[in-house]
């Protein structure tokens, strides 16, 4: 008897599953709406409309599961594109800043420094042989 449930629980293991739990699920769609989206939307509230809920339940959703709301997801996304793109692209600290939406290249030097602690073009040399 014993044998048999050995060889049961091999054949049925949850990891090989296609299953995910639903609050999984919701997150891996948030993951994967951020990522298709981060360098045009800024607004929460399309990802709330595109996952059929509210700001305030997709807020609090986030924050449960991940420890951070939906804008702060979206800005960390952001700020990991920007130190991508400094230290493995040739396009210039202004060209960084309108491919990550913003519409003013002092106004992102001083949201990178905010973050970062030191500027765009200092992290940048930083990675200059």
């Amino acid at each position: 008897m014993l044998q048999e449930t050995k060889s049961y629980s091999r054949r049925f293991r949850l990891k090989d599953s296609d299953y995910y739990s639903p609050d999984f699920q919701r997150l891996r769609v948030l993951q994967s709406l951020i990522e298709q989206d981060f360098r045009r939307n800024r607004d929460i509230n399309v990802y709330a409309v595109k996952m059929d809920t509210s700001i305030h339940a997709l807020n609090k959703f986030a924050k449960t599961y991940l420890g951070r709301s939906v804008y702060e997801l979206l800005q960390d996304r952001i700020y990991r594109e920007a130190l991508y793109l400094l230290q493995y692209s040739k396009h210039t600290i202004k060209e960084i800043s309108v491919l990550l939406g913003f519409s003013d290249t002092p106004y992102f030097s001083r949201w990178f420094k905010q973050r970062n602690g030191q500027t765009a073009k200092v992290y940048r040399e930083g990675f200059k042989i």
